[in-house]
Protein backbone atom coordinates (compact mmCIF):
# COMPACT_ATOMS: atom_id res chain seq x y z
CA UNK A 1 0.00 0.00 0.00
CA UNK A 2 1.11 3.41 -0.57
CA UNK A 3 1.62 6.24 1.85
CA UNK A 4 0.53 9.16 3.10
CA UNK A 5 3.29 11.06 1.76
CA UNK A 6 3.59 9.09 -1.75
CA UNK A 7 -0.19 9.49 -2.50
CA UNK A 8 0.11 13.41 -1.77
CA UNK A 9 3.14 13.18 -4.62
CA UNK A 10 0.65 10.96 -6.91
CA UNK A 11 -2.35 12.42 -6.84
CA UNK A 12 -1.46 15.77 -8.42
CA UNK A 13 0.31 14.39 -11.29
CA UNK A 14 -3.30 12.02 -11.77
CA UNK A 15 -6.12 15.24 -11.72
CA UNK A 16 -3.23 17.33 -13.75
CA UNK A 17 -4.28 15.91 -17.06
CA UNK A 18 -8.09 15.73 -16.40
CA UNK A 19 -8.25 20.12 -16.09
CA UNK A 20 -7.28 19.67 -19.73
CA UNK A 21 -10.32 18.30 -21.36
CA UNK A 22 -12.08 20.20 -18.78
CA UNK A 23 -11.32 23.20 -20.50
CA UNK A 24 -11.73 21.73 -24.24
CA UNK A 25 -15.04 20.72 -22.82
CA UNK A 26 -15.85 24.18 -21.49
CA UNK A 27 -14.45 25.36 -25.17
CA UNK A 28 -17.18 23.35 -27.28
CA UNK A 29 -20.05 24.03 -24.65
CA UNK A 30 -19.46 27.33 -25.15
CA UNK A 31 -18.91 27.27 -28.63
CA UNK A 32 -22.11 25.33 -29.20
CA UNK A 33 -24.14 27.50 -27.20
CA UNK A 34 -22.83 30.53 -29.35
CA UNK A 35 -23.61 28.53 -32.99
CA UNK A 36 -27.24 27.69 -31.41
CA UNK A 37 -27.76 31.40 -30.33
CA UNK A 38 -26.79 32.39 -34.30
CA UNK A 39 -29.19 29.94 -35.81
CA UNK A 40 -31.81 30.90 -33.50
CA UNK A 41 -31.54 34.46 -34.12
CA UNK A 42 -31.67 34.14 -37.19
CA UNK A 43 -34.88 31.78 -37.55
CA UNK A 44 -36.72 33.90 -35.07
CA UNK A 45 -35.30 37.22 -37.84
CA UNK A 46 -36.75 34.89 -40.48
CA UNK A 47 -39.87 34.76 -39.08
CA UNK A 48 -40.54 38.40 -37.84
CA UNK A 49 -38.98 39.64 -41.28
CA UNK A 50 -42.65 40.85 -42.65
CA UNK A 51 -43.39 43.24 -39.78
CA UNK A 52 -39.68 44.37 -39.87
CA UNK A 53 -39.88 45.39 -43.31
CA UNK A 54 -40.65 49.29 -42.75
CA UNK A 55 -38.60 49.33 -38.85
CA UNK A 56 -36.04 51.65 -38.88
CA UNK A 57 -33.39 50.35 -36.40
CA UNK A 58 -29.61 50.29 -36.90
CA UNK A 59 -29.50 46.78 -35.92
CA UNK A 60 -31.29 46.54 -40.41
CA UNK A 61 -27.96 48.06 -41.58
CA UNK A 62 -25.42 47.51 -39.26
CA UNK A 63 -25.46 44.35 -38.48
CA UNK A 64 -26.06 40.86 -41.08
CA UNK A 65 -28.41 38.70 -39.09
CA UNK A 66 -31.43 40.68 -39.90
CA UNK A 67 -30.49 40.82 -43.50
CA UNK A 68 -29.12 37.52 -44.17
CA UNK A 69 -33.51 36.71 -42.41
CA UNK A 70 -34.67 39.31 -45.29
CA UNK A 71 -32.85 36.65 -48.20
CA UNK A 72 -33.68 33.34 -46.58
CA UNK A 73 -37.34 34.26 -46.25
CA UNK A 74 -37.81 33.27 -50.39
CA UNK A 75 -40.84 36.52 -50.35
CA UNK A 76 -38.72 39.60 -49.33
CA UNK A 77 -37.24 42.09 -52.00
CA UNK A 78 -34.48 43.69 -49.89
CA UNK A 79 -34.27 47.20 -50.93
CA UNK A 80 -30.93 49.07 -50.21
CA UNK A 81 -30.68 52.79 -49.94
CA UNK A 82 -30.29 55.70 -47.51
CA UNK A 83 -33.05 58.12 -46.19
CA UNK A 84 -35.33 58.12 -49.00
CA UNK A 85 -36.43 54.59 -48.10
CA UNK A 86 -37.68 56.01 -44.85
CA UNK A 87 -38.03 59.64 -45.54
CA UNK A 88 -41.75 61.11 -47.62
CA UNK A 89 -43.99 59.39 -49.70
CA UNK A 90 -46.29 58.04 -47.34
CA UNK A 91 -48.60 55.90 -47.88
CA UNK A 92 -46.84 54.35 -51.34
CA UNK A 93 -43.17 54.14 -49.86
CA UNK A 94 -42.54 49.97 -50.81
CA UNK A 95 -42.64 48.79 -47.36
CA UNK A 96 -46.09 50.54 -47.17
CA UNK A 97 -47.51 49.47 -50.23
CA UNK A 98 -46.20 45.50 -50.18
CA UNK A 99 -47.13 45.25 -47.05
CA UNK A 100 -49.62 42.82 -47.22
CA UNK A 101 -47.63 41.53 -50.15
CA UNK A 102 -50.45 41.85 -52.59
CA UNK A 103 -48.40 40.68 -55.43
CA UNK A 104 -46.74 37.61 -53.95
CA UNK A 105 -43.89 39.99 -52.24
CA UNK A 106 -42.59 42.54 -49.01
CA UNK A 107 -39.85 45.21 -49.35
CA UNK A 108 -37.74 45.08 -46.77
CA UNK A 109 -35.78 48.88 -46.03
CA UNK A 110 -32.11 48.13 -45.09
CA UNK A 111 -30.40 52.18 -45.17
CA UNK A 112 -29.92 55.17 -42.86
CA UNK A 113 -28.99 58.72 -43.90
CA UNK A 114 -25.71 58.99 -45.23
CA UNK A 115 -24.63 55.26 -46.49
CA UNK A 116 -22.86 55.18 -49.68
CA UNK A 117 -21.66 52.73 -51.85
CA UNK A 118 -18.49 52.20 -50.08
CA UNK A 119 -20.48 50.75 -47.13
CA UNK A 120 -22.73 49.17 -49.42
CA UNK A 121 -19.79 47.38 -50.66
CA UNK A 122 -18.64 45.88 -47.44
CA UNK A 123 -22.04 44.59 -46.55
CA UNK A 124 -22.15 43.11 -50.19
CA UNK A 125 -18.93 41.20 -49.32
CA UNK A 126 -19.84 40.55 -45.55
CA UNK A 127 -23.03 38.31 -46.74
CA UNK A 128 -21.27 36.39 -49.30
CA UNK A 129 -22.40 33.22 -50.48
CA UNK A 130 -26.10 34.53 -49.11
CA UNK A 131 -26.56 36.55 -52.26
CA UNK A 132 -26.41 33.38 -54.59
CA UNK A 133 -28.94 34.24 -57.12
CA UNK A 134 -30.88 36.47 -54.40
CA UNK A 135 -32.82 39.98 -55.86
CA UNK A 136 -31.85 42.81 -54.37
CA UNK A 137 -32.07 46.90 -55.26
CA UNK A 138 -29.38 49.39 -54.24
CA UNK A 139 -30.90 53.10 -54.84
CA UNK A 140 -28.25 55.66 -56.02
CA UNK A 141 -28.76 59.17 -54.55
CA UNK A 142 -27.19 62.03 -57.22
CA UNK A 143 -26.10 64.09 -54.20
CA UNK A 144 -23.71 61.35 -53.23
CA UNK A 145 -21.86 62.19 -56.47
CA UNK A 146 -20.97 65.66 -55.60
CA UNK A 147 -20.54 65.44 -51.68
CA UNK A 148 -17.56 67.19 -50.26
CA UNK A 149 -14.86 65.29 -49.13
CA UNK A 150 -15.93 66.24 -45.49
CA UNK A 151 -19.38 65.31 -45.79
CA UNK A 152 -18.67 62.05 -47.36
CA UNK A 153 -15.94 61.56 -44.35
CA UNK A 154 -18.97 62.20 -41.63
CA UNK A 155 -21.25 60.37 -43.54
CA UNK A 156 -19.45 57.10 -44.00
CA UNK A 157 -18.14 57.32 -40.09
CA UNK A 158 -21.40 57.65 -38.80
CA UNK A 159 -22.44 54.31 -40.46
CA UNK A 160 -19.25 52.45 -40.10
CA UNK A 161 -19.89 49.12 -38.75
CA UNK A 162 -17.04 46.87 -37.55
CA UNK A 163 -18.80 43.93 -37.84
CA UNK A 164 -19.15 44.12 -41.21
CA UNK A 165 -15.92 45.77 -42.23
CA UNK A 166 -14.32 42.87 -39.96
CA UNK A 167 -16.37 39.96 -42.09
CA UNK A 168 -16.18 41.48 -45.36
CA UNK A 169 -12.05 41.84 -44.84
CA UNK A 170 -11.71 38.48 -42.96
CA UNK A 171 -14.40 36.04 -44.53
CA UNK A 172 -15.48 37.40 -47.59
CA UNK A 173 -15.44 35.20 -50.47
CA UNK A 174 -14.56 37.79 -53.13
CA UNK A 175 -11.39 37.43 -55.45
CA UNK A 176 -8.42 38.95 -53.68
CA UNK A 177 -7.99 42.16 -56.08
CA UNK A 178 -11.15 43.17 -55.31
CA UNK A 179 -10.90 43.08 -51.67
CA UNK A 180 -7.41 44.65 -51.60
CA UNK A 181 -9.33 47.83 -53.79
CA UNK A 182 -12.02 48.08 -51.35
CA UNK A 183 -9.11 48.12 -48.41
CA UNK A 184 -7.55 51.01 -50.29
CA UNK A 185 -11.04 53.08 -50.28
CA UNK A 186 -11.37 51.87 -46.54
CA UNK A 187 -8.10 53.43 -45.75
CA UNK A 188 -9.19 56.99 -47.30
CA UNK A 189 -11.26 56.70 -43.54
CA UNK A 190 -8.67 56.11 -41.22
CA UNK A 191 -10.60 57.57 -37.86
CA UNK A 192 -13.04 54.58 -38.39
CA UNK A 193 -10.47 51.87 -38.03
CA UNK A 194 -8.40 53.68 -35.06
CA UNK A 195 -10.01 51.64 -32.33
CA UNK A 196 -9.94 48.67 -34.17
CA UNK A 197 -6.31 47.68 -34.45
CA UNK A 198 -6.26 43.96 -35.85
CA UNK A 199 -9.02 45.46 -38.10
CA UNK A 200 -6.82 48.49 -39.14
CA UNK A 201 -3.38 46.32 -39.66
CA UNK A 202 -5.55 43.66 -41.99
CA UNK A 203 -7.05 47.26 -44.44
CA UNK A 204 -3.38 48.74 -44.47
CA UNK A 205 -1.35 45.04 -45.58
CA UNK A 206 -4.63 44.48 -48.31
CA UNK A 207 -4.21 47.91 -49.29
CA UNK A 208 -0.85 47.80 -50.00
CA UNK A 209 -0.44 44.20 -51.43
CA UNK A 210 3.23 43.31 -51.28
CA UNK A 211 4.39 39.66 -50.75
CA UNK A 212 5.23 40.21 -47.07
CA UNK A 213 2.15 42.26 -46.56
CA UNK A 214 0.14 39.62 -47.94
CA UNK A 215 1.91 36.86 -46.00
CA UNK A 216 0.70 39.44 -42.69
CA UNK A 217 -2.42 39.20 -43.65
CA UNK A 218 -2.86 35.49 -43.77
CA UNK A 219 -0.95 35.38 -40.83
CA UNK A 220 -3.39 37.04 -39.07
CA UNK A 221 -6.28 36.08 -40.59
CA UNK A 222 -7.58 33.27 -37.96
CA UNK A 223 -7.47 35.89 -35.13
CA UNK A 224 -9.43 37.90 -37.71
CA UNK A 225 -11.62 34.98 -37.85
CA UNK A 226 -12.33 34.68 -34.73
CA UNK A 227 -13.13 38.60 -33.80
CA UNK A 228 -15.70 38.62 -36.44
CA UNK A 229 -17.05 35.09 -35.00
CA UNK A 230 -17.24 37.05 -31.71
CA UNK A 231 -19.12 39.83 -33.27
CA UNK A 232 -21.42 37.56 -34.97
CA UNK A 233 -22.17 36.15 -31.42
CA UNK A 234 -23.16 39.63 -30.08
CA UNK A 235 -25.34 40.36 -33.34
CA UNK A 236 -26.78 37.61 -32.81
CA UNK A 237 -27.81 38.32 -28.93
CA UNK A 238 -29.19 41.50 -29.61
CA UNK A 239 -31.19 40.54 -32.44
CA UNK A 240 -32.68 38.36 -30.36
CA UNK A 241 -33.38 40.95 -27.58
CA UNK A 242 -34.67 43.18 -30.44
CA UNK A 243 -37.04 40.73 -31.76
CA UNK A 244 -38.97 39.49 -28.96
CA UNK A 245 -41.89 42.64 -29.47
CA UNK A 246 -41.99 41.40 -33.22
CA UNK A 247 -42.81 37.67 -32.97
CA UNK A 248 -45.41 36.29 -34.88
CA UNK A 249 -46.91 32.86 -35.89
CA UNK A 250 -45.89 32.00 -39.33
CA UNK A 251 -48.37 32.43 -41.92
CA UNK A 252 -51.13 29.34 -42.43
CA UNK A 253 -51.14 30.22 -46.24
CA UNK A 254 -48.81 31.38 -48.94
CA UNK A 255 -49.70 35.02 -49.77
CA UNK A 256 -52.14 35.88 -52.12
CA UNK A 257 -50.32 36.53 -55.69
CA UNK A 258 -52.92 39.35 -56.89
CA UNK A 259 -52.55 42.39 -59.38
CA UNK A 260 -52.21 46.36 -58.84
CA UNK A 261 -54.19 48.75 -60.43
CA UNK A 262 -50.61 50.88 -61.24
CA UNK A 263 -53.15 53.56 -63.34
CA UNK A 264 -55.73 53.90 -60.30
CA UNK A 265 -52.69 53.78 -58.28
CA UNK A 266 -50.49 56.59 -59.80
CA UNK A 267 -53.91 59.23 -60.32
CA UNK A 268 -54.53 59.06 -56.35
CA UNK A 269 -50.70 59.38 -55.95
CA UNK A 270 -50.63 62.09 -58.23
CA UNK A 271 -53.66 63.81 -56.22
CA UNK A 272 -51.79 63.64 -52.75
CA UNK A 273 -48.97 65.12 -54.32
CA UNK A 274 -50.83 68.04 -55.95
CA UNK A 275 -52.94 68.33 -52.50
CA UNK A 276 -49.55 68.48 -50.47
CA UNK A 277 -48.42 71.72 -52.45
CA UNK A 278 -49.84 74.77 -53.06
CA UNK A 279 -47.24 77.63 -52.21
CA UNK A 280 -44.11 76.85 -54.95
CA UNK A 281 -43.97 76.30 -58.71
CA UNK A 282 -41.61 73.18 -57.82
CA UNK A 283 -43.90 70.77 -56.73
CA UNK A 284 -42.78 70.57 -53.36
CA UNK A 285 -44.59 69.95 -50.46
CA UNK A 286 -45.52 72.97 -48.31
CA UNK A 287 -43.41 71.74 -45.48
CA UNK A 288 -40.54 71.10 -47.80
CA UNK A 289 -41.02 73.93 -49.63
CA UNK A 290 -41.26 75.93 -46.07
CA UNK A 291 -37.84 74.69 -44.66
CA UNK A 292 -36.27 75.23 -47.84
CA UNK A 293 -37.17 78.93 -48.31
CA UNK A 294 -36.42 80.08 -44.32
CA UNK A 295 -32.93 78.32 -44.64
CA UNK A 296 -32.21 80.33 -47.71
CA UNK A 297 -31.82 77.30 -49.91
CA UNK A 298 -33.93 78.27 -52.92
CA UNK A 299 -34.35 81.90 -52.61
CA UNK A 300 -32.06 82.24 -56.34
CA UNK A 301 -34.38 80.11 -57.78
CA UNK A 302 -37.27 81.49 -56.68
CA UNK A 303 -36.09 84.89 -58.14
CA UNK A 304 -35.25 83.70 -61.28
CA UNK A 305 -38.48 81.84 -62.01
CA UNK A 306 -40.91 85.24 -60.83
CA UNK A 307 -38.28 87.15 -63.36
CA UNK A 308 -39.71 84.62 -66.12
CA UNK A 309 -36.16 83.41 -66.78
CA UNK A 310 -34.86 80.03 -66.98
CA UNK A 311 -31.73 78.21 -67.51
CA UNK A 312 -32.75 75.21 -68.55
CA UNK A 313 -30.42 75.07 -71.76
CA UNK A 314 -27.85 76.44 -69.81
CA UNK A 315 -28.22 80.12 -71.15
CA UNK A 316 -28.69 81.71 -68.28
CA UNK A 317 -25.63 81.09 -66.34
CA UNK A 318 -22.17 79.99 -67.06
CA UNK A 319 -21.75 76.56 -67.36
CA UNK A 320 -21.21 75.14 -63.62
CA UNK A 321 -17.27 74.14 -63.83
CA UNK A 322 -17.24 73.43 -60.86
CA UNK A 323 -20.17 71.20 -60.11
CA UNK A 324 -19.51 68.96 -63.06
CA UNK A 325 -15.47 68.49 -62.27
CA UNK A 326 -16.61 67.19 -58.70
CA UNK A 327 -19.34 65.26 -59.77
CA UNK A 328 -16.85 63.71 -62.73
CA UNK A 329 -14.44 63.04 -60.09
CA UNK A 330 -16.35 61.61 -57.08
CA UNK A 331 -14.64 58.64 -55.40
CA UNK A 332 -18.55 57.17 -55.42
CA UNK A 333 -17.33 56.60 -59.53
CA UNK A 334 -15.06 54.02 -57.78
CA UNK A 335 -17.33 53.05 -54.79
CA UNK A 336 -20.15 52.18 -57.32
CA UNK A 337 -18.40 50.01 -59.54
CA UNK A 338 -16.67 48.03 -56.21
CA UNK A 339 -20.15 47.33 -55.19
CA UNK A 340 -21.27 46.28 -58.56
CA UNK A 341 -18.19 44.19 -58.58
CA UNK A 342 -18.76 42.45 -55.05
CA UNK A 343 -22.68 41.70 -56.24
CA UNK A 344 -21.29 40.28 -59.95
CA UNK A 345 -18.75 37.82 -58.40
CA UNK A 346 -21.17 36.77 -55.37
CA UNK A 347 -24.01 35.57 -57.93
CA UNK A 348 -26.51 38.12 -56.88
CA UNK A 349 -29.09 39.50 -58.79
CA UNK A 350 -29.05 43.57 -58.46
CA UNK A 351 -30.99 46.10 -60.19
CA UNK A 352 -29.41 49.34 -59.45
CA UNK A 353 -31.46 52.86 -59.78
CA UNK A 354 -30.53 56.61 -59.04
CA UNK A 355 -32.79 58.39 -57.83
CA UNK A 356 -33.55 61.79 -60.41
CA UNK A 357 -32.60 65.46 -59.85
CA UNK A 358 -35.01 67.91 -59.63
CA UNK A 359 -35.57 69.22 -62.70
CA UNK A 360 -38.31 71.81 -62.35
CA UNK A 361 -36.25 73.30 -59.84
CA UNK A 362 -32.80 73.16 -61.12
CA UNK A 363 -33.96 74.67 -64.57
CA UNK A 364 -34.12 77.98 -62.32
CA UNK A 365 -30.18 76.96 -60.95
CA UNK A 366 -26.73 76.21 -62.82
CA UNK A 367 -27.74 73.12 -63.36
CA UNK A 368 -29.17 73.17 -66.17
CA UNK A 369 -30.94 70.44 -68.21
CA UNK A 370 -27.13 69.44 -70.19
CA UNK A 371 -25.48 69.05 -67.26
CA UNK A 372 -28.21 66.87 -65.67
CA UNK A 373 -27.62 64.74 -68.82
CA UNK A 374 -24.01 64.71 -68.26
CA UNK A 375 -24.93 63.16 -64.64
CA UNK A 376 -27.09 60.11 -66.26
CA UNK A 377 -24.88 59.53 -69.06
CA UNK A 378 -22.34 58.70 -66.77
CA UNK A 379 -24.18 56.78 -64.47
CA UNK A 380 -25.67 54.74 -67.01
CA UNK A 381 -22.12 53.95 -68.70
CA UNK A 382 -21.06 52.89 -65.26
CA UNK A 383 -23.88 50.71 -65.16
CA UNK A 384 -22.69 49.18 -68.50
CA UNK A 385 -19.33 48.50 -67.73
CA UNK A 386 -20.60 46.86 -64.61
CA UNK A 387 -22.66 44.47 -66.30
CA UNK A 388 -25.60 45.43 -64.09
CA UNK A 389 -29.36 46.42 -65.06
CA UNK A 390 -29.80 49.88 -63.98
CA UNK A 391 -32.30 52.42 -63.85
CA UNK A 392 -31.91 56.23 -63.71
CA UNK A 393 -35.42 57.36 -64.07
CA UNK A 394 -34.50 60.32 -66.31
CA UNK A 395 -38.00 60.36 -67.94
CA UNK A 396 -39.21 62.00 -64.60
CA UNK A 397 -36.47 64.76 -64.42
CA UNK A 398 -38.64 67.78 -65.50
CA UNK A 399 -42.08 66.22 -63.75
CA UNK A 400 -43.80 68.35 -60.63
CA UNK A 401 -44.84 66.42 -57.85
CA UNK A 402 -41.92 63.59 -58.48
CA UNK A 403 -39.42 64.96 -55.85
CA UNK A 404 -40.31 66.38 -52.43
CA UNK A 405 -37.08 68.33 -52.01
CA UNK A 406 -33.75 69.57 -53.96
CA UNK A 407 -32.45 66.36 -52.54
CA UNK A 408 -32.80 62.58 -53.58
CA UNK A 409 -36.94 62.15 -51.98
CA UNK A 410 -39.74 60.60 -53.91
CA UNK A 411 -42.53 61.42 -53.36
CA UNK A 412 -46.25 59.34 -53.87
CA UNK A 413 -46.38 60.01 -57.43
CA UNK A 414 -42.41 59.12 -57.36
CA UNK A 415 -42.85 56.21 -54.76
CA UNK A 416 -45.53 54.65 -57.02
CA UNK A 417 -43.57 54.34 -60.25
CA UNK A 418 -40.52 52.74 -58.36
CA UNK A 419 -43.00 50.61 -56.87
CA UNK A 420 -43.78 49.54 -60.36
CA UNK A 421 -40.31 49.06 -61.36
CA UNK A 422 -39.84 46.67 -58.02
CA UNK A 423 -42.83 44.54 -58.75
CA UNK A 424 -41.96 43.68 -62.24
CA UNK A 425 -38.11 43.26 -61.13
CA UNK A 426 -39.60 40.91 -58.46
CA UNK A 427 -41.11 39.02 -61.16
CA UNK A 428 -38.36 38.70 -63.76
CA UNK A 429 -39.42 40.97 -66.49
CA UNK A 430 -36.66 42.63 -68.42
CA UNK A 431 -34.49 45.92 -68.09
CA UNK A 432 -35.90 47.39 -70.97
CA UNK A 433 -39.73 46.40 -70.57
CA UNK A 434 -39.19 48.50 -66.81
CA UNK A 435 -38.41 51.16 -68.63
CA UNK A 436 -40.88 51.25 -71.26
CA UNK A 437 -43.69 50.96 -68.55
CA UNK A 438 -42.87 53.31 -66.28
CA UNK A 439 -42.46 56.13 -69.35
CA UNK A 440 -46.05 54.75 -70.48
CA UNK A 441 -47.87 55.09 -67.32
CA UNK A 442 -46.29 58.56 -66.73
CA UNK A 443 -47.51 59.36 -70.16
CA UNK A 444 -50.79 57.47 -69.09
CA UNK A 445 -51.17 59.85 -65.54
CA UNK A 446 -49.58 62.74 -66.45
CA UNK A 447 -48.32 65.22 -63.80
CA UNK A 448 -50.34 68.94 -63.91
CA UNK A 449 -48.36 71.86 -63.70
CA UNK A 450 -47.54 73.18 -59.79
CA UNK A 451 -50.31 75.05 -59.11
CA UNK A 452 -49.71 77.43 -56.43
CA UNK A 453 -50.29 81.21 -54.94
CA UNK A 454 -47.76 83.04 -54.05
CA UNK A 455 -47.92 84.44 -50.39
CA UNK A 456 -47.32 88.02 -50.37
CA UNK A 457 -44.63 87.72 -47.32
CA UNK A 458 -42.70 85.10 -49.24
CA UNK A 459 -43.11 86.56 -53.31
CA UNK A 460 -39.52 86.84 -54.53
CA UNK A 461 -38.66 90.67 -55.55
CA UNK A 462 -35.64 91.86 -57.50
CA UNK A 463 -33.91 90.73 -60.35
CA UNK A 464 -32.67 87.51 -61.86
CA UNK A 465 -29.27 86.62 -60.26
CA UNK A 466 -26.55 86.96 -63.35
Amino acid sequence: MLGDTQIAAVAPAERRPVAIPAALLAIAIAACVAWSAQISALRMAVRSAGALANVRTPLKPLTLTLQRAAFESGHILPVYGSSELYCCGNPYRPTQLFASEPTGFDAFAIGRPGMGNLLFTQTFGALGRTLQDKKLVLIDSPPWFSNTDEGEAQSYAGNFSPEIAGTFIFESPISLPLKEATARRMLDYPATLADEPLLRLAVRTLADPTPLHLAEYFAIAPLGRLTTWVERVRDAVLTRQFLRPYRKPPASSPPHRGHLDWSALAARATKIAERRNSTNPFGFPNRSYSYLLKNGIIGDALAVYHSGATNRNGELYPVPVEWEQSMSRSVEWTDLQLAASVLHELGARPFVWTMPMPGPYDDYTVLSAPARQAYYERWTRALDEARVPGLDFRFADEEPYFLTDTGAHFSPRGWILADLALDMFWHDRPIEEIRVALATLARQVPAPPAAFAWPTAAKPRGEAPR
